[in-house]
């Protein structure tokens, strides 16, 4: 029992993390046009949070099968990279093993399927953000 609450309040410090990183980023002209689909991204994850701290698992499922929809919208690829194109496909994986652990009824695999799915917001976020935050650099002659 003890594990689980660890577990839960552990998922819900990171979404809230993961969360907070999709909502704030520098304000950008892709990024406002994209808001909307930015807020409804962060609908599906505050909803995937709340699943898993009430293990209410078609919440988890219906909204991690969302997220994954939501990867495949035009709205989504906001760049054209290859680093970038493998994130997303890292992303979809993690939202389908979060389905998966949800219609298996595994609390802890969607735990850990929600980290894995808040560690490539993360580090899609942050590339984003170097990519459209950095110019290049002149080394000199």
């Amino acid at each position: 029992m003890v594990r689980r609450l660890v577990i839960m309040a552990m998922a819900i410090l990171g979404s809230g993390g993961a969360a907070w990183c999709l909502v704030r980023q520098e304000p950008e002209p892709v990024q406002q046009s994209n808001r909307p689909f930015m807020q409804a991204k962060l609908d599906h994850a505050k909803a995937i949070v709340e699943g898993l701290a009430l293990e209410n698992y078609d919440i988890i499922r219906t909204n991690a099968e969302r997220l994954t929809l939501f990867s495949m919208e035009s709205a989504w690829n906001v760049i054209q990279a290859p680093e970038y194109l493998s994130m997303s496909s890292e992303f979809r994986g993690s939202t389908q093993r979060l389905q998966e652990a949800a219609k298996a009824g595994n609390i802890d695999g969607a735990t850990l399927a929600w980290f894995e799915v808040c560690l490539n917001c993360v580090r899609c976020h942050k590339y984003l953000r170097q990519k459209t935050h950095s110019a290049p650099i002149d080394k000199g002659p």
